[in-house]
């Protein structure tokens, strides 16, 4: 569409003038003047804009040059994905090209905010769709007390519609050069894997200091699986100097692995390399390695009344000092279930472990030995069951339950780890257990069930024997063993709350505490509350929230609190201000110092575009 538009019908040419219009696909083209070739789809507009409807992404330029029928160029030209004639940012650049449905290229681009120039980059690669294509990224730009200043300069290969890699040059003024590689793979029948890595060589220490990650799952068959797991770094500090978060910067262990699966109907075969790096020690040469495992499962035959299964492993443990050899485990069982009256559930089951040994090296236990130890038990409960109004269901289960370990004497056995010391135990324990689950009635769709409180209690009485216990971290060893309380409410589809805990009855004393709450609203609104208590050992509160202050503004706050230790472990705050085509987050984190963990004290800027991501964070100290 235009004031007067000329064709020649001969040569396909066609001239517009005066508030020109070419739409195709809902994105369009405006201009004063354009003249366009219909067989080569070649021509230029003057005074002209360029608009990507799917991407937002506007090209504005005086001169628009089309170079084909989905390619353009501009020489002296801007782009935003902002709306209205003062965007709130764009990129000016001597030269544009641009292919629709793929992506723009950009040289000697210069960034705006409302006006004013905040960086330049050589050449930039801007999505003018949604399929990938390769070239370089927007950099990455700032200042930290552990960096210095830095630039990290991505790169991004689109290797083929199965291949993926992103590679980073980071300069750092305080720690020196490193280099990284983010390569990600698909392969036939949902194979696939990653690869992680990054370098450096920091010349804090004068060393060079690094971290490897890498996954792969290879689905040979429906029933052979592989899966290698690789996660290691250059030194047990490294994550003290360039862990960022929560359990990466407090990490004590790394676990590598190479496995397989071959899964029969009803039997399981299984092998796999570890290898772990023991962040706390002083070095990895007492860390206990399993090279290799074996297992075979046999998930159950029916003889008669009875189910036959077994469990069996075969571990080579090596280490670099201290004693090594090998442990095979053979655990026959036999399990019996039965339905008296029509209304109980009755199991009966016993089992024989045998373990056999050979050790060598730094350890007096030597050579061949052997342990075989009987256990068994049963359980016996009584499902019971209501309907209440069609709608809300009441599943009520008291049960009782009796475990029994044989007592043999073990320390003159070798000990890799804690399934060589098998306590001998006769315990019993009742618990009562209840699920309310409501029907959701939703018209023209099928019916939602949801559990909407579980409770659960219980508790044991020890006959014989003894009792190891490494989670609660607590336990007094009375005959008569803590009150344990497990329940999951929610009342609402995106309100939860979780509690456990454990009382002891003898002393009326609180061993254990856990509660976690969350409530998510709309977009990112949600809040969360974490709470530990471990009797004289741990005492620790953790809460989250994310709130709208105005329709533009959002807060986030997070904190974490250790009674125990009198004080904050770590906070953060932080303002995302969203506009329509950018936003800009500011975020302040404190964390304390520990004999484990240097603390830091951090201001982060993260400016963000629409359509180009991230151009930070831009660390300020």
């Amino acid at each position: 569409m235009a004031d007067s538009v000329i064709y020649r019908r001969l040569t396909s040419d066609a001239l517009a003038q005066g508030d020109v219009l070419l739409e195709r696909g809902g994105d369009t083209m405006k201009g004063d003047q354009l003249s366009l070739n219909l067989a080569t789809q070649k021509g230029e507009l003057l005074n002209g804009e360029l608009f990507i409807k799917k991407s937002n992404f506007r090209l504005r330029a005086p001169r628009l040059i089309k170079t084909g029928d989905e390619d353009y160029r501009v020489e002296r030209g801007t782009f935003t994905t902002c709306d209205g004639e003062h965007p709130s940012w764009r990129f000016e650049a001597t030269q544009v090209d641009v292919t629709l449905d793929e992506y723009a290229t950009a040289r000697n681009a210069v960034f705006y905010v409302d006006g004013v120039p905040i960086f330049y980059t050589p050449y930039l690669v801007f999505p003018a769709n949604t399929e990938r294509q390769s070239g370089l990224m927007i950099p990455k730009l700032g200042f930290s007390s552990k960096k210095g200043f830095y630039l990290d300069q991505p790169y991004y290969w689109a290797i083929n519609p199965s291949q993926e890699a992103t590679f980073d040059l980071d300069l750092e003024s305080s720690r020196g050069v490193g280099a990284g590689v983010d390569y990600r793979y698909l392969r036939p029948n949902d194979s696939q894997g990653r690869l992680r890595a990054f370098g450096i060589y920091d010349t804090n220490q004068s060393k060079f200091r690094g971290e490897v990650q890498q996954k792969h799952l290879e689905l040979l068959t429906p029933e052979l699986t592989l899966a290698s797991t690789v996660h290691m770094v250059s030194d047990r500090k490294y994550y003290l100097d360039y862990g960022e978060f929560s359990g990466e910067y407090n990490r004590q262990l790394l676990e590598s692995s190479v496995s397989f699966d071959r899964r029969w109907q009803r039997y399981g075969l299984f092998g796999a390399l570890r290898y772990d790096q023991d962040l706390e020690a002083p070095n990895n040469r007492a860390t206990l390695q399993r090279l290799p495992t074996f297992g075979f499962i046999a998930a159950g035959e029916k003889v008669g009344p009875l189910f036959l299964s077994m469990d069996s492993s075969l571990t080579n443990f090596e280490h670099a000092q201290g004693p090594t050899g090998q442990r095979l485990v053979l655990h026959p069982r036999a399990s019996y279930y039965a339905k008296p009256a029509g209304i109980f559930d009755f199991t009966l089951f016993g089992a024989f472990q045998q373990r056999l040994y050979n050790a060598r090296g730094e350890t007096p236990e030597t050579g061949w030995r052997q342990i075989g130890q009987a256990d068994g038990g049963g359980a016996l409960s009584l499902p019971l069951e209501r309907i209440y109004d069609g709608t809300l269901r009441h599943l009520l289960v008291p049960s009782l339950h009796y475990d029994y370990v044989q007592r043999r004497s073990d320390e003159d056995l070798p000990f890799y780890d804690y399934a060589d010391r098998v306590l001998g135990q006769s315990i019993a324990y009742w618990s009562v257990a209840n699920t309310f689950t409501r029907k959701y009635v939703r018209e023209g769709m099928p019916d939602e069930y949801r559990d909407i409180l579980y409770l659960k209690l219980s508790q044991g009485y020890q006959f014989s024997g003894q009792r190891r216990d490494l989670l609660t971290l607590v336990d007094e060893g009375n005959r008569l063993t803590d009150l344990m309380l497990e329940s999951v409410v929610t009342p609402l589809k995106d309100l939860s709350l979780l509690v456990d805990g454990r009382y002891n009855t003898t002393d009326n004393v609180l061993s254990t505490a856990n509660l976690g709450f969350q409530v998510k609203g709309e977009g990112r609104n949600q809040a969360s509350v974490t709470y530990r208590h471990s009797r004289d050992q741990l005492d620790y509160l953790g809460a989250g929230v994310t709130f709208p202050l105005t329709s533009q503004v959002t807060a986030d706050l997070l904190g974490r609190y250790s009674f125990d230790k009198g004080g904050f472990l770590e906070s953060r705050y932080a303002l995302e201000y969203r506009q329509q085509c950018w936003s800009v987050i500011l975020a302040y984190s404190d964390r304390v110092s520990s004999h484990q963990v240097s603390g830091e004290k951090q201001f982060t800027i993260n400016f963000s575009l629409a359509g180009l991501g991230s151009l930070g964070p831009i660390q300020t100290f």
